[in-house]
């Protein structure tokens, strides 16, 4: 959290230190960085973090965006793993909502989990975490590269396989399914495990 005098707000910074790794890895980091930014950039929507600006100073690398006072839907679930219907449907509602938008903007988020849903202490909800999406029309995921968190991924991210907005949607289901029984759809003792329960039912 940092405060914006410029704006007379406080915001949220996410930043990235060319000394936390190397060249090759820096450039990777940053490259997605930059993606981030230009992803959530473009998209204008209540359930969606903002982002205010972007830029770099040296070696340092930094996202300024809207600060939502809460938690994210990841403790919600710690604390309560199963919520009722009409509590679950309040969350998932804007949340589609939010992914229409963004999906009819172009852009597929590709790490949908419960870590990456801000619920804030006047419980309107918000998607953040931008960090490997990308346009639709862009090839930037290439064949045999897996991103994404595995216990929520769809059958084409475990593949590596070129993915679209059909694969936010299978995440987006996972995640549901996880807040009305209480249990992740896909889990097991080891990736591996976790990648077989997905590609198998």
């Amino acid at each position: 959290k940092s405060y914006d005098r410029s704006i007379n707000r406080s915001v949220a910074v996410k930043a990235i230190l060319s000394d936390e790794a190397d060249p090759a890895e820096y450039a990777e980091a940053l490259s997605r960085f930059r993606r981030e930014a230009q992803a959530a950039g473009r998209l204008h929507h209540p359930n969606i973090v903002s982002i205010f600006e972007y830029g770099q100073d040296g070696g340092l690398a930094y996202i300024a965006m809207e600060f939502v006072k809460g938690r994210s839907l990841r403790d919600v679930l710690n604390e309560t793993p199963k919520l009722d219907p009409e509590k679950a449907l309040s969350i998932m509602q804007p949340m589609c909502a939010a992914f229409i938008h963004a999906h009819n903007g172009g852009v597929v988020h590709r790490d949908i989990k419960p870590a990456n849903i801000m619920i804030s202490d006047y419980g309107d909800v918000k998607v953040t975490d931008f960090g490997i999406a990308r346009f639709e029309s862009s090839d930037l995921t290439q064949e045999g590269e897996m991103l994404g968190t595995p216990s929520y991924m769809s059958p084409e991210q475990v593949l590596g396989k070129p993915v679209d907005r059909r694969s936010d949607i299978f995440s987006l289901g996972s995640m549901y399914y996880e807040m009305l029984s209480g249990q992740k759809a896909f889990s097991g003792s080891s990736m591996t495990e976790v990648i077989y329960a997905i590609l198998n039912g």
